[in-house]
């Protein structure tokens, strides 16, 4: 099984954790969790909120709004996977998605959408009842309807629209497709316009796979230049080598002083690669996790450094969002559903979804019973000062 084919169903899983547990009915508290006073927020910089375990009642999910609210970030992101929203066509399930879109109104959190249409190498995941599916009209239209239909509801929170995630491992099989692809997006951006023209939308590009395998103008595969479209492009970004493990920390220097981060570096970099687009992050992390080369004073120094990045470019800059605040169990970050195929060392994918599970698993600020890593204090300190 291809690797960024595990890691889409991963990050699914995953991240949508929060929210496809039915929760009790429990009306939204008025509760501010000892907040006594407005913390000034930036709606540029998000954080992703999730719990560490699968919430059982709504004030389980409200915990994790107030650790976060905290911080001063002013969005998060919202997961739509097409196949739990509309199981049987035009009947929408809002029970979730309303839960979480009460919370982000409540503690002033504007909203990025990602609706699945493209995930990484996969279409999808759709609804049964849609069967399989091509880029093309029929899917073209379900996607305006559906779009309509989120967008009308939460109209007044939601600025960002991203319905093709990591959209370069789509492509680089497949470059022949994307003009095909570019006259898909833009007959559903210009037609969601039409009703929603305070709406931007843009597809997502993994940072690392652009640079692992050189995507970039003038690289030894250059895709990058013909995936600019949209109103703006935004990065998922992982420190990692191809096989999962953190390769982005800094040399030292002779004198003893470490160099550029090259993470920091592979920021910089974005700012060339689109030249007429603005670009977004959408999903940063680094994790702490021993088991990929993690670990927590890394983590600190590249939140600094991550920011320092930001202020210097915000103009360039839609959003900086980062992807969780929480670390989960280990053994809980990669899809249940994955099948284990067998085999030693890299001819199985063990060795791909063991790392995948340990940098997901801890990439949080806080750990698993809600102590703070360090990262989580400069989080803070750079959005409030």
């Amino acid at each position: 099984m291809d690797t960024k084919i595990i890691l889409g169903i991963a990050v699914a899983a995953v991240i949508v954790g929060i929210a496809i547990v039915v929760v009790s009915q429990n009306p939204l508290s008025d509760t501010t969790y000892g907040i006594s006073e407005p913390i000034s927020q930036t709606n540029k910089v998000g954080l992703v909120i999730n719990t560490v375990n699968a919430p059982k009642t709504i004030e389980d999910i409200e915990h994790s709004y107030q650790l976060a609210s905290t911080s001063g970030i002013g969005r998060t992101n919202l997961y739509i996977h097409w196949n739990q929203f509309e199981p049987e066509e035009g009947v929408f399930n809002w029970k979730t998605t309303d839960i979480l879109m009460s919370l982000n109104n409540k503690y002033n959190l504007k909203t990025t959408l990602f609706f699945s249409v493209v995930n990484a190498d996969r279409l999808g995941p759709f609804p049964h009842w849609m069967g399989n599916q091509a880029m093309g009209k029929t899917l073209e239209g379900h996607t305006i309807r559906v779009l309509d239909e989120i967008l009308t509801r939460y109209s007044n929170n939601i600025d960002y629209v991203i319905f093709a995630g990591d959209i370069d491992y789509h492509f680089q099989r497949a470059p022949a497709t994307i003009p095909d692809y570019k006259e898909f997006f833009n007959n559903i951006s210009n037609k969601i316009k039409e009703n929603h023209p305070q709406v931007k939308i843009g597809n997502s590009l993994s940072l690392e796979n652009v640079i692992n395998k050189d995507l970039v103008r003038g690289g030894a595969f250059e895709l990058i230049p013909q995936l600019e479209m949209g109103d703006f492009v935004a990065f998922s970004y992982k420190p990692t080598d191809i096989i999962g493990d953190i390769a982005r920390t800094p040399d030292k220097t002779p004198s003893g002083k470490q160099s550029i981060w090259p993470a920091i570096d592979d920021f910089e970099k974005t700012l060339d690669m689109f030249t007429e687009t603005k670009i977004a992050f959408f999903d940063i992390s680094w994790s702490t996790s021993g088991f990929v080369n993690g670990n927590k004073e890394a983590q600190k120094i590249f939140v600094d450094s991550s920011f320092n990045f930001f202020k210097e470019n915000e103009s360039e800059i839609e959003f900086f969002t980062w992807s969780r605040l929480i670390d989960k169990p280990t053994g809980t970050c990669v899809s249940k559903n994955i099948e284990v195929v067998g085999g030693s060392e890299f001819d199985s994918n063990q060795f791909r979804l063991e790392r995948i599970d340990a940098y997901m698993c801890n990439s949080g600020f806080l750990d698993t019973n809600e102590n703070a890593k360090p990262a989580w204090t400069q989080f803070k300190k750079q959005i409030l000062g």
